[in-house]
């Protein structure tokens, strides 16, 4: 890595840092560790159980205790007939589940990262425009007041000249700062510390949008994390009916038993059945299909609020394309006028306010042009996660 005082980052390198040391990432990986010991839990078989009878604890007539072990057993429990394979699928689900979230938590950092990168470049092309700008308020400033020391002016104009380069200079302050805030909340989401200074070398670049809707939704519901998660909610719900019906059947343990008394020596199997005979679990059977039930209502819920959510990102980044090519069409049109505004107020072909309105209308068609840049840019990311897949061809969103 570069020196931290040089170094150039780009957006590329900003994701595959979130996608390594943001903090929200390594608490959904180690919830992922979480699930995947739960399902080492679930796998393993229950503790047996030791049962151990010692007798002789009366004392005899000559005061002495036997104190010796009669008998010990040795018992290992089981579910009912497939109750545990069903455990296992289930809790193999919420390893999925959490994998998922894992997924949904990287579409969140993802949009976040985009968002300040590309806000970071808003910044410098503000700080940009705002330098300019107080170059060119401090040289109308100077012009103004020799005018004003030749007479050919008033004074109310230069003290206007005064307040627009006080103003310009308050604006270059901002403009300045806000670049600095933007930059310690890139480290924030980067995971490292907030005094790390650095730069970043990609630009604004024009983006088009060339996808159909419909086919744009159909990937959502294939490739969304959080829609995989309600569908594997679904299964370990439906799974988990099967399972309580199951468990109307009997539930047994097997064990081994040594007896050593003085009137028996003997080794015996030991087998134990547990009966539902009161109710055959219609409880909990009725509470698991009722919950799954309404998991199906909540998926199919999700799925349309999902196709929604893509239609919406969908025309916003339509909107933005479209209004970036009327910001285009402005910014030439901006970029002349601010041209001619000082030729033809050195002429006196303009005056004093007609002046001052002019460069602000152009400094504003620019700023504009820059967030329409930057409003694209985000819809696309908001449309990429929303479907959760990438439309500019990169290999951050899987």
């Amino acid at each position: 890595m570069a020196d931290q005082s040089n170094e150039i980052l780009g957006l590329e390198e900003a994701l595959s840092l979130a996608y390594q040391q943001n903090p929200h990432i390594v608490q959904a990986r180690r919830a992922i560790e979480g699930r995947q010991g739960d399902l080492m839990t679930i796998r393993t078989w229950a503790n047996p159980e030791v049962e151990v009878e010692i007798g002789g604890l009366k004392r005899d007539d000559g005061g002495r205790r036997k104190g010796r072990l009669d008998s010990i057993t040795f018992k290992q429990n089981f579910d009912p007939p497939g109750v545990r394979f069903l455990k296992s699928e289930i809790a193999q689900n919420d390893v999925a589940i959490q994998q998922e979230a894992l997924k949904f938590v990287w579409s969140e950092i993802y949009l976040e990262v985009r968002k300040i990168y590309i806000w970071i470049v808003l910044d410098k092309k503000e700080l940009e425009l705002k330098q300019n700008n107080l170059k060119s308020m401090r040289q109308f400033f100077s012009n103004v007041q020799l005018r004003y020391e030749s007479g050919q002016t008033l004074k109310n104009h230069l003290q206007r000249a005064k307040i627009e380069l006080l103003k310009a200079e308050s604006d270059y302050l901002k403009a300045e700062n806000d670049l600095s805030v933007d930059k310690a909340r890139m480290n924030l989401i980067l995971g490292r510390p907030r005094e790390i200074i650095f730069d970043i070398k990609d630009e604004f670049k024009e983006e088009s949008l060339e996808s159909n809707l419909d086919a744009l939704i159909e990937t959502a519901l294939t490739k969304r994390p959080d829609v995989k998660m309600e569908e594997a909610e679904l299964d370990s719900k439906t799974k988990n009916t099967r399972k309580e019906q199951l468990n109307r059947l009997p539930s047994y343990s097997l064990g081994f038993q040594r007896i050593n008394e003085d009137y028996e020596k003997d080794y015996a199997a030991v087998v134990g059945v547990s009966i539902p005979f009161w109710n055959l679990n219609q409880g909990e059977i009725k509470k698991a299909q009722a919950e799954r039930e309404a998991q199906k209502v909540k998926l199919e819920a999700m799925k349309n609020e999902v196709a929604f959510e893509v239609y919406a990102a969908y025309q916003d980044a339509q909107l933005a394309t479209k209004q970036l090519d009327l910001f285009k069409k402005s910014l030439e049109e901006a970029n002349e006028m601010f041209r001619l505004a000082g030729l033809r107020y050195k002429e006196g072909e303009i005056d004093f306010i007609n002046y001052l309105d002019q460069v602000k209308a152009s400094m504003d068609s620019r700023m504009q042009y820059y967030q329409g840049l930057y409003q694209l840019s985000q819809n696309i990311s908001a449309l990429e996660k929303s479907i959760y897949s990438s439309l500019r061809g990169e290999e951050f969103l899987k």
